[in-house]
């Protein structure tokens, strides 16, 4: 009986700490905006699906290489049905062509280039992705800060109430000024909800692209964070050796080239060489008696296309237009990447001047004010619409100030994402 009451008691214990265990929820652990993004990028079916395309480029490419499969030739003959029974013969023989001229190697390399514009594609998808979710992220991150700034404006409006009623019972103010207060602190509330809306719906759309929970989406980083400003001339040049989109323009070429080439040479037949053996048999009547032969054959065949009718001159023309074409999209591509370049770090530059602004003189000096304000109505000094309209400009500035925080991380991302470099941007 003490035994049986001796396990129920430990069973009940391991219980309640099973319980415990599962009742306790693990607070989730932040994560950098990087991490989220490399999460994403594996996550992305179409980068998957680049990759696949890419592998069986490189299969055809080897394939290419190959030479195609001799012909075994067989024949028969017989004579029975043509009244000569003793005639008929039999051979075998076997042929291969033969590419002359480089055309397999050309074929191959022609491929080859293909894949590896293909693995540069794939790079740029990664590059377009990344700048997406890096500015979906930092979208969350301002929509983080603007709930935060939302709250604060609900606790103001909430102290504003407190202090108006107790002024109202003093017979300070009358009942209007009371009401004010109020209407402004439901103004506020239903900002809250509205900006925690907006923020919800980029958790769920962060969340589907990074697979991970909802509830996991929480960043590190921090919209404050200094930026560095990189040198135009420096980043113009690094940009044109790393951009994957140019680079693959460049391959591009390469393989029209190549295309080109090819065309060429295969306005050249091939040679097909073949052997075979023969078996005869025939029958030959000499005065009045008749004789049979057996031969036996062995010979080699030559064919040999001749280039009367078709000579491959359309193709070659489009090979050449082909290359034309892809040095036109390369020159163009180099201009745009340039402005591209110029153009992200002017706004980073100007951001950069913006935030510099409200951090010196704006944010302490609106802050200062609504202190004083606040102070003032509390004795008295000033009435209900000089707090409100004060605490409206608050908000404003502040809302502002976040804006100019992420439109500078977001023109950072900018700039990283054209130039395809790792920049930094931290400042230390």
């Amino acid at each position: 009986m003490i035994g049986y009451r001796i396990g129920r008691c430990v069973f009940f214990a391991l219980f309640l700490m099973g319980f415990g265990c599962f009742s306790l929820r693990a607070e989730p652990a932040q994560r950098s905006i990087n991490e989220i993004v490399a999460l994403a990028l594996q996550n992305s079916a179409e980068l998957a699906a680049l990759d696949k395309e890419a592998v069986a480029k490189h299969s055809l490419a080897v394939q290419a290489c190959t030479l195609s499969n001799p012909t075994l030739e067989l024949e028969g003959s017989t004579g029975t049905m043509t009244g000569s029974p003793d005639a008929g013969g039999a051979s075998i023989g076997i042929s291969q062509e033969f590419s002359l001229y480089g055309k397999l190697r050309l074929r191959r390399k022609a491929l080859e280039y293909e894949a590896e514009a293909l693995v540069r594609k794939r790079d740029n998808a990664a590059r377009l992705l990344k700048e997406e979710i890096s500015t979906m992220l930092l979208d969350y991150l301002l929509s983080e800060q603007r709930c935060e700034l939302a709250a604060d404006m609900v606790k103001l409006n909430g102290e504003l109430v407190t202090i108006a009623g107790e002024r109202f019972k003093a017979g300070d103010i009358p009942e209007l000024e009371l009401n004010i207060t109020k209407v402004e602190l439901a103004r506020a509330e239903n900002r809250l909800l509205e900006v925690d809306r907006a923020r919800l719906a980029l958790r769920i759309h962060i969340a589907s692209l990074s697979g991970l929970q909802e509830g996991d989406i929480v960043l590190s980083d921090k919209l404050s964070s200094a930026v560095s400003s990189p040198q135009t001339k420096d980043l113009v040049k690094k940009s044109l050796s790393l951009r994957p989109d140019y680079l693959a323009l460049c391959i591009e070429r390469e393989r029209a080239e190549t295309e080109y080439r090819l065309a060429k040479v295969e306005g050249l037949p091939n040679p097909t060489v073949g052997i075979f053996a023969q078996w005869q048999k025939s029958s030959v009547e000499v005065g009045g008696m008749s004789a049979i032969n057996r031969d036996r054959i062995l010979g080699l065949r030559l064919s040999v296309p001749i280039p009367v009718f078709d000579r491959n001159n359309g193709r070659r023309a489009a090979a050449l237009a082909l290359l034309d074409a892809a040095d036109s999209r390369r020159t163009g591509l180099e201009r745009t990447i340039k402005a591209e370049v110029e153009a992200a770090i002017a706004s980073l530059s100007s951001s950069e001047r913006i935030v510099s602004l409200f951090d010196t003189g704006i944010i302490p000096q609106m802050g200062e004010n609504l202190k004083l304000t606040q102070e003032a109505y509390r004795a008295g000094e000033v009435g209900i619409l000089s707090v409100t309209d004060q605490q409206k400009k608050f908000f404003d500035v502040h809302d502002t100030y976040l804006s100019a925080l992420h439109a500078r991380r977001v023109a950072f991302i900018k700039m990283e994402s054209v130039s395809a470099n790792n920049l930094n941007g931290v400042v230390q």
